[in-house]
């Protein structure tokens, strides 16, 4: 029979410092300590105190068991399109960024008009099926692209920072396949203020106006400094194999529009401003594997009379999870866990939150569902310091074979 762990206690806090960027983040000191009385309802409806910590979790960038990643051959699939093995590329425009001297273009280059100024290279109009490889490493350059078509995108060991905005900008509105090259590690990172374009967006280090699609098994790590680490006006899916960090000090780690989908791979987002969410999305967020870990430790700002918290996710949609991990650590005042507008579908994989900010302008909570909510595998674990772990709004629906009880408010739930 499944069990579910309560915990109400006088609660005894020994913060931590982690950092997401470049790591594969472990929180498993905080979760290994005892932070107060505790009581067990074990299978036989007995109380008994625990001899063993009470969770404990540990992160091992090694031990990641990925889901085999088949690539659809019925184009009738949904996600026929969003595999680059199903699209074709006949062209290759290179370009080397350098520290030294003006970016270098070579390759198919009649394909497209680029233009050069320094290290900031535009692709100002290109034809179909041209694949672009970056390389290379400039302190004071961008890439943008405005096209037509969809393209694909190659990053073989970048680096790349914009002072004054983007650092990779897409005003191109059909899809991005970016493929981090195996083996290889990417850094893009942005300004704090942006000399924006007029009539154009520019929502963050990482933007495009158009659907991204990561896949390969090298590394990209993304800094925030202005505006969101990763943002797309369209979805963004996440392929297995690949590694990806961000940290966000001004606004969100991945700000996405019409929906994300999480297939495996690593990904760490740090966010440290007010009000910051680790995956802002305004439709559904789908999670089926890989290992996300998301570090939160803003607090609430306020605009215009409305009060805004920081969240591991928050999601206006929608939030469905059938696998994988999901690691979440909120210690801002009022920081939550997820948010969602909508239903928060969990049947499978396993899923982690600790928030432990205070009350104050908001409520800390574990999980904050609108509407319904459902257990129905998994391992579902949610402890909140000071606030309740679960406020659902609808209906909560647990799945035969786990014990209920309640003692207090800061609960959590454990299939072990």
């Amino acid at each position: 029979m499944k069990r579910i762990l309560y915990y109400i206690a006088s609660l005894v806090i020994v913060s931590t410092t982690v950092s997401c960027v470049n790591d594969d983040t472990d929180f498993s000191d905080y979760f290994n300590q005892s932070h107060g009385d505790t009581t067990v309802v074990n299978d036989s409806d007995t109380i008994v105190t625990p001899t063993v910590p009470i969770k404990t979790i540990e992160i091992d960038s090694t031990a990641l068991a990925e889901s085999a990643d088949v690539v659809p051959t019925d184009e009738t699939d949904p996600a026929y399109e969003d595999y680059v093995e199903n699209a074709e590329f006949k062209y290759t425009i290179n370009i080397a960024f350098s520290e030294t001297g003006d970016a270098v273009v070579t390759g198919n280059t009649t394909r497209a008009s680029v233009t050069v100024d320094g290290n900031h290279v535009t692709v100002k109009t290109s034809t179909k099926k041209i694949q672009y490889v970056l390389s290379g490493s400039s302190s004071n350059g961008s890439f943008k692209i405005y096209s037509e078509y969809k393209f694909k995108v190659t990053l073989n060991g970048l680096t790349l920072t914009n002072p004054t905005g983007a650092a990779f900008n897409n005003q191109c509105g059909k899809a991005l396949y970016m493929v981090l090259a195996d083996g290889t590690t990417n850094r893009l990172e942005d300004g704090s203020t942006y000399a924006d374009v007029a009539n154009e967006d520019m929502k963050g280090t990482l933007f495009s106006e158009g659907q991204i699609i990561f896949s390969g098994s090298g590394s990209l790590n993304v800094i925030a400094n202005g505006r969101n680490a990763i943002a797309s006006d369209d979805y963004i899916r996440i392929r297995p194999g690949v590694k990806i960090y961000t940290k966000a000090l001004a606004r969100n780690g991945i700000k996405v529009n019409d929906g994300l989908w999480i297939d495996g791979g690593v990904l760490n987002i740090e966010t440290h401003a007010g009000g910051a969410k680790g995956i802002n999305c305004e439709a559904n967020v789908n999670i089926a594997g890989g290992r996300t870990t998301i570090i939160g430790s803003g607090g609430v700002t306020i605009e215009e009379g409305d009060t805004t918290s920081c969240a591991g996710i928050k999601c206006d949609s929608t939030l469905n999870m059938t696998g994988g991990t999901l690691n979440i650590k909120s210690t801002g005042e009022g920081g939550k866990g997820i948010r969602t507008n909508g239903n928060l579908i969990f049947a499978g994989g396993e899923l982690n939150i600790v928030t432990t900010g205070e009350k104050g302008l908001s409520s800390p909570k574990g999980v904050k569902c609108d509407t319904d909510m459902s257990i129905t595998g998994g391992a579902f674990y949610v402890y909140s310091v000071n606030a309740a772990a679960l406020d659902v709004e609808g209906t909560f629906t647990l799945a035969d074979g786990y014990v209920t009880q309640q003692v207090g408010t800061h609960y959590y739930i454990v299939d072990y």
